[in-house]
């Protein structure tokens, strides 16, 4: 019954994608919304992609709730943050995909999700005794639950720059993550895994480069949600703490490491950090291979092999660990030393990417 579960879950969330992304296209494309000059291409695409992804997802989830995954605390706790706050960072996503929000109006907004996955998650977690914190515990929880669903949000959002980067990476990712449920025999990983796994899968053959849609912020951002919805869940029913949150952020971390190599950049730079450039790592790499395919599949390679090696940390390997911080600390300086050295204008970047 539980590979049923896990082999339909995957089924699924791919045959509702595949079928949702044409429909959502064709809507757009009819009803005139959600196609703007993407900015690193000359062609106008639908933008709102990500509904599809989210439709597939939430009408997979809503009968694994209901029939494959028992009745427990944590399920109680995930099923209404997750609609509640996935409402929200869907109405971020679609309002900026349409009408291109100020980079501070919807920072302020993914702070104010983030905040609000943190206090009512604990708030919930503590209710239903899954979790038995102090005060100061409760705090500390608070500001690092906080800081991380900022943190993967962004990640996510940003890393979605090039045709089918963000849709292969979550793949990768997603199976990861799935791989680590499987291990620990946390069903709730597992299936959250899975589903985001067929749903992107499915996804990916019209994101492919070159691609016919993008998911844009409503999908990106709504990935980046999931993602850490996953690991939170991951850490909650850990049996080492350090272990899968360390983890959990060596599989994640190309995203997170284009992070804070765009605001370290932008800081050494004298750039707004929070200001768009066409600057970042798979930037960088397509004005030296001049082809997307080549830079989705070097940064998807590089990808597999951190969340190989964060698989291996959850289930406790210190070398592993400390082979990814070495990857990841030499990437680090190699790529921000190649961003703050190219002299590039940003007309002739942006003229790179139309071509």
């Amino acid at each position: 019954m539980k590979m049923l579960g896990e082999i339909t879950a995957v089924a699924l969330s791919f045959l509702l994608c595949h079928l949702f992304t044409p429909l959502v296209k064709g809507i757009a494309v009819r009803l005139n919304i959600g196609e703007k000059p993407n900015g690193r291409t000359s062609r106008d695409l639908v933008h709102i992609g990500g509904v599809a992804i989210i439709g597939a997802v939430l009408f997979t989830l809503l009968p694994f709730f209901l029939f494959f995954i028992e009745e427990a605390p944590l399920t109680r706790i995930l099923v209404p943050l997750l609609i509640a706050s996935g409402f929200l960072i869907f109405l971020l996503g679609i309002i900026d995909d349409l009408r291109s929000l100020h980079y501070s109006y919807k920072l302020i907004i993914q702070i104010a999700v983030s905040v609000f996955v943190a206090a009512f998650g604990l708030a919930l977690l503590s209710h239903f005794r899954v979790t038995s914190l102090s005060i100061y515990g409760n705090i500390i929880a608070f500001i690092v639950v906080s800081i991380w669903m900022l943190v993967i949000t962004t990640s996510f959002n940003l890393i979605d720059g090039v045709d089918g980067l963000a849709s292969g990476l979550a793949f990768i990712y997603a199976v990861a993550f799935a791989a680590v449920g499987m291990i620990f025999g946390e069903p709730l990983v597992t299936t959250l895994s899975l589903v985001v796994a067929g749903s992107v899968f499915a996804f990916l053959k019209y994101n492919f480069p070159p691609a016919k849609i993008l998911m844009g912020d409503t999908g990106s951002l709504f990935l980046g949600l999931l993602f850490g919805f996953i690991t939170l869940v991951a850490v909650v029913k850990a049996k080492s703490l350090f272990l899968t949150a360390a983890g959990s952020v060596v599989i994640l971390s190309v995203p997170i490491l284009d992070t804070g190599l765009a605001f370290s950049r932008r800081l050494i730079t004298g750039r707004p950090v929070f200001e768009a450039d066409h600057k970042h790592m798979h930037h960088i790499l397509l004005y030296r291979f001049r082809s997307v395919r080549i830079v989705d599949f070097i940064i998807w390679s590089i990808a597999a092999g951190t969340a190989i090696l964060g698989v291996y940390v959850v289930k406790g390997s210190l070398i592993c660990l400390v082979v990814a911080l070495a990857i990841d600390g030499a990437l680090f300086f190699v790529m921000l030393r190649a961003m703050t050295q190219a002299g590039i204008s940003e007309e002739e970047l942006i003229e790179i990417l139309h071509s």
